[in-house]
């Protein structure tokens, strides 16, 4: 059964059915046609699915706190406690790529930017640090419930589940069902990975979800040169006007402040947390993955090699697109930004890039052909 997405008078995008199930439109109002599977069946079909997913899984016993050696030991479901991975980032920081690596490997279950609904903004005071990280665990824990405010935005922002591929395909499938608690909560409790990448969220904020031990979750800071990363949001329209994205100064203070709550939660959580530069991902992606994926006590599974095979060797598509030649990816404000924007950021950014491993431009002269922007080796190896 396929389906395609419509935009409504009303300018939102909603999706109907080719064959059978509901025809979503914008004032609520839906037309049923066509024999309907019970929730519970869909259930069940996705259940059967993931078990024929994982079937040559190299489970990670003992890897990662959690002795699982079968899918049961891994779902919520069956109360196994699943891998849970989180990607904390900026915009425009390279996190859609090491999302989208993670979101490879099989039975994987994928929380895309779900603090999207809040806006182009950063989690800053105290009462937006709770309504989030409550927010995360729900996620985490797949409890669907109460949170009107994220699916009604994702009903009109379909990207929020699309980046999930496996929801997404049962949201195609069956589109009545796709944005309800009710369906949503059993079927994420299904997946053994429940990964997750957002970029509004501050070190010192997520380390409120490595105090809770019941969440078991492992976090990666990826940071990116920043002059690269305002390069790259000079592409993006909603980051314009924004103060949180369009910044330097602000930029770089959230990359000292994360740099130093790094260095307490290194301590403190050794084998839940680590940081990575973008450029150091996207030079080696190969080892640089494996070495994540062990990181979050995972194989270095065959779908991610095809994936990086497929997705770091041209350019496809447009600025958000992961299909990279990821050697040159990350470097290209080199000779897309002037002079004066490069020292307008390095001036902004001085002891960000000293704490990170980034070198300045001091001499201008014929830089492009020659400068090695990264410091090796990188902070905190």
């Amino acid at each position: 059964m396929g389906s395609v997405g419509n935009v409504d008078n009303g300018g939102n995008t909603v999706l109907n059915a080719q064959s059978g199930g509901v025809y979503s439109t914008g004032n609520g109002n839906g037309q049923t046609f066509g024999s309907i599977s019970t929730i519970a069946e869909v259930v069940a079909q996705q259940r059967a699915k993931i078990a024929q997913e994982m079937e040559n899984f190299e489970y990670p016993a003992g890897r990662f706190g959690v002795d699982a050696e079968k899918l049961s030991d891994l779902t919520p479901e069956t109360e196994g406690v699943p891998v849970r991975s989180m990607v904390l980032t900026t915009w425009r920081s390279g996190s859609t790529f090491l999302g989208d690596i993670l979101n490879a490997m099989p039975g994987n279950y994928y929380h895309y930017e779900p603090l999207l609904h809040i806006g182009i903004k950063q989690v800053r005071t105290p009462e937006e640090e709770e309504e989030a990280i409550k927010h995360l665990k729900s996620l985490f824990y797949c409890d669907y419930y109460d949170m009107e405010e994220y699916l009604s935005y994702g009903k009109k922002n379909v990207h929020l589940f699309q980046h999930n591929k496996r929801l997404w395909q049962l949201c195609k499938e069956y589109p009545h069902y796709c944005w309800r608690p009710k369906f949503l909560t059993p079927i994420c409790k299904l997946f053994p990975l429940q990964s997750m990448k957002t970029v509004r969220l501050r070190l010192s904020t997520a380390e409120k979800l490595l105090e809770d031990k019941s969440l078991n979750i492992h976090i990666i800071l990826l940071v990116r040169d920043p002059r690269g990363t305002m390069q790259s949001r000079r592409h993006r329209t909603w980051c314009y006007d924004n103060p949180d994205c369009d910044q330097p100064q602000i930029l770089c203070k959230d990359l000292e402040d994360d740099y130093h709550a790094a260095e307490v939660l290194l301590k403190k959580y050794p084998s839940r947390f680590r940081t990575i530069r973008y450029e150091d991902l996207s030079l080696d992606p190969y080892e640089m993955s494996q070495e994540l994926l062990q990181f979050y006590g995972l194989p270095f599974d065959p779908l991610v090699e095809e994936f990086l095979d497929t997705h770091t060797k041209v350019n496809i598509g447009g600025v958000s697109s992961t299909f990279r030649d990821s050697k040159s990816a990350p470097f290209h404000w080199i000779q897309d930004l002037t002079q004066a924007d490069i020292k307008h950021i390095q001036n902004s950014c001085t002891k960000a890039m000293d704490l990170w491993g980034y070198r300045r431009i001091s001499n201008f002269t014929d830089y492009a052909r020659n400068f090695d922007p990264i410091i090796l080796p990188p902070p905190f190896t």
